[in-house]
């Protein structure tokens, strides 16, 4: 069965991850960095649990905000996927992307 592509997958979570860890490397509250790209502290929580997918133009917003490239999110998924079981929930289409990006 096709996942729908509005679902969060297991590689949203990971970005959602990557997205904590760079917020709080430079030292920001949900808050701050929801003021910086223009959502509420909520998504940002959202982002960071991968409940929501964050769409390219945020994450974009989102690189200039830690000054990072946008690979940067993707760091370490493949062995992520490769290690995680609950990786057969994530769309093979969805593996191919990122293996690219």
């Amino acid at each position: 069965m096709k996942n729908d592509v509005r679902t969060a997958t297991e590689v949203d979570a990971f970005v959602g991850r990557q997205l904590k860890i760079l917020r709080k490397q430079a030292g920001y509250t949900q808050t701050e960095l929801a003021d910086q790209v223009g959502v509420t502290f909520q998504q940002i929580q959202k982002y960071e649990r991968g409940t929501n997918r964050i769409g390219a133009s945020r994450l974009w917003s989102m690189c200039k905000v830690f000054d990072v490239p946008p690979g940067r999110f993707f760091e370490g998924v493949e062995e992520h996927l490769a290690a995680t079981p609950d990786a057969a929930n994530t769309s093979e289409s969805d593996n191919k992307i990122v293996a690219s990006a």
